[in-house]
């Protein structure tokens, strides 16, 4: 990178690289629901031989990784190295033989890397995946991912398993883990590249495809986990394609439980003399018509044996030796062992399992739209959200500071009833009519197939249909303060306004912080995570941000050297500190 004075020297394009990796995560992460909060570094031990200067370079060299936690790699790497499993290994092909040596120094790295970042870890309550090793020039060179443990809060995955004696081990312990090894894998595909990093931005699976290689990895874990020889299919590919197709008209609803056909924990009520394969997807639909409540299609990842169940006694996520693939509706399934939702897919997009909505933001935003509400008021149009998007049907809930008023002006395109708490049995059996459900902001229904009116707005879209689009004209051209639950046929879920996730103000102040320190060389990550929360930021926070825009954009750059200036940040009107926690 042209003009860039770097000390830890592995490659002039080392800090694009680490960008773009940086960058694949964020949008990866983004697109599976999660939170985006991750960092990415790359840690590169000198080869054996060198003279150079440096015996361990990390970009970026002024960030939270100082050098100093890598006191003792080449140490490591060297006694790694010298004891690795492979030192007794002989290949019966002389290539193999030939790169031996250079499989366990690479492997010698990344193990090394792995332990000099656990005490990092514990201290920062991260965890870390370390990519492939990749020699450029003279360094071999790891890219890690950090991931905060509150991700996994939020997200769990699998407990571990011990893999002694397993040469497959039992696979990723969740999707977000699949994910990471994904993305590191292209990253480690780019570090085979002629300079790794310039001019090649295409040259890394996009967010999209990564995810789905993911998916496709992560479900290897149940037939990795139920049997004793695990042959690899793509049983993520069949469970789109046998969840896509109709039988007789009718949609695929039903259990397939993944399980060693042999466990005790199996009941089957009736057992197939040839098992169906799931090679044979049209077949595979036609038998899933069979499971009803109760009831489900015992198969392991390759075929289906008949019908049955687990056993109510058994503690399959204990276990890890059984899973179920809940059939949900037309192109929409989940993985789960026991009642843990490990996966869901709709329309072959794989994302993690989780409420539409962040509980607590939505509970939030509902007291500061509607200030006269009670807190359980709240909770209760939660439940109800819950209960709304688990219908097979789309509906609409408005919720209105003047819905008796209004209940009354548009009585001639609705029902109006007497003002009556709306309760999740209520709430099935009015949305099984057209129109929308009325209420106000503690509870009570007052009209119900109501047709909305209302003016055009920008926020208006022919992309989507009309029950999502009557919502956005009534509720943001009308005077009263108004929120509108629109579940969609298609399950796609919105809450207009918008409900807005909660940010911790010790975060917001500590990024501001960083960029307040930073210089035209390593501004990049602060600026871009404030760019990202600009809502949050206040008058006197964002007069700090555009000093530090200014003394960048003025600050001397040599020749070559790419910057773009950043829009100045302004403090938005709605913004209040109950968006902040801390």
């Amino acid at each position: 990178m042209a003009g860039r004075s770097i000390n830890l020297f592995m490659w002039g394009y080392q800090v694009s690289y680490r960008i773009h990796v940086r960058s694949l995560v964020h949008d990866v992460l983004k697109l599976l629901g999660a939170p985006v909060e991750a960092e990415v570094l790359l840690v590169g031990a000198r080869k054996p031989g060198s003279m150079n200067q440096n015996p361990v370079c990390v970009e970026p060299e002024d960030g939270m990784w100082p050098l100093a936690l890598f006191g003792e790699l080449l140490d490591s790497v060297e006694y790694t190295y010298t004891n690795h499993d492979l030192q007794n290994m002989f290949y019966s092909d002389a290539a193999s033989m030939r790169d031996k040596p250079e499989w366990m120094r690479r492997d010698a790295v990344r193990t090394s890397v792995r332990d000099a970042l656990k005490v990092f870890d514990t201290a920062h309550d991260v965890t870390s995946f370390c990519g492939e090793v990749r020699r450029i020039d003279e360094y071999y060179v790891t890219t890690v991912i950090q991931i905060p443990n509150s991700t996994f809060a939020q997200f769990s995955p699998l407990p571990d398993r011990p893999t002694e004696g397993r040469r497959q081990g039992y696979g990723h312990r969740s999707l977000i883990h699949a994910a990471m090894s994904a993305v590191l894998h292209e990253a480690a595909g780019e570090l085979n590249h002629p300079e790794p990093g310039r001019l090649r931005r295409d040259s890394m699976r996009s967010a999209e495809e990564v995810i789905r290689v993911g998916a496709r990895d992560f479900l290897h874990t149940a037939g990795l986990s139920i049997e004793r020889q695990y042959f690899h299919t793509d049983l993520f590919s069949a469970l789109n394609l046998v969840s896509s197709l109709m039988y007789e008209g009718a949609k695929g609803v039903g259990n397939l439980i993944l399980v060693n056909p042999e466990n005790e924990c199996v009941e089957f009520l009736a057992k197939f003399t040839d098992p169906v394969p799931f090679r044979q997807p049209r077949w595979v639909r036609k038998v899933l018509q069979m499971a009803s409540t109760g009831v489900g299609i015992v198969a392991d990842s390759r075929q289906i044996y008949g019908l049955g169940k687990l056993k109510d006694s058994h503690d399959a996520y204990a276990a890890q030796d059984a899973f179920t693939v809940a059939f949900i509706d037309h192109y929409h399934w989940e993985l789960q062992c026991g009642d843990h939702v490990l996966i869901r897919s709709q329309y072959g997009v794989p994302k993690l399992p989780q409420e539409p909505f962040d509980k607590v933001a939505f509970l939030a935003s509902y007291v500061r739209l509607f200030p006269g509400a009670l807190p359980e008021d709240g909770l209760n149009l939660w439940r109800l959200l819950l209960v709304q998007i688990n219908q097979k049907h789309g509906s609409m809930v408005v919720v209105a500071d003047d819905a008796p008023s209004e209940a009354l002006r548009l009585g001639s395109q609705g029902t109006r009833i007497e003002p009556t708490r709306l309760t999740g049995s209520l709430l099935r059996s009015f949305s099984g009519i057209d129109g929308t459900i009325l209420l106000a902001p503690d509870g009570l229904c007052h009209a119900i197939g109501v047709i909305l009116d209302g003016e055009a707005t920008d926020q208006c879209t022919p992309s989507r249909g009309s029950r999502y689009n009557s919502a956005i004209r009534y509720v943001e051209t009308g005077r009263a303060r108004r929120l509108a639950i629109i579940v969609s046929d298609d399950r796609t879920v919105d809450i207009t306004p918008r409900i807005r996730p909660l940010v911790s103000r010790a975060k917001l102040e500590q990024q501001i912080a960083v960029f307040e320190m930073s210089t035209v060389d390593n501004y990049h990550d602060a600026r871009n995570w404030l760019s990202d929360h600009r809502f949050y930021i206040n008058q006197e926070q964002c007069a700090r941000v555009n000093t530090v825009l200014d003394r960048l954009d003025s600050a001397p750059r040599e020749v070559g050297v790419l910057y773009i200036e950043t829009n100045r940040f302004v403090a938005y009107p709605d913004m209040e500190d109950s968006y902040l926690t801390d």
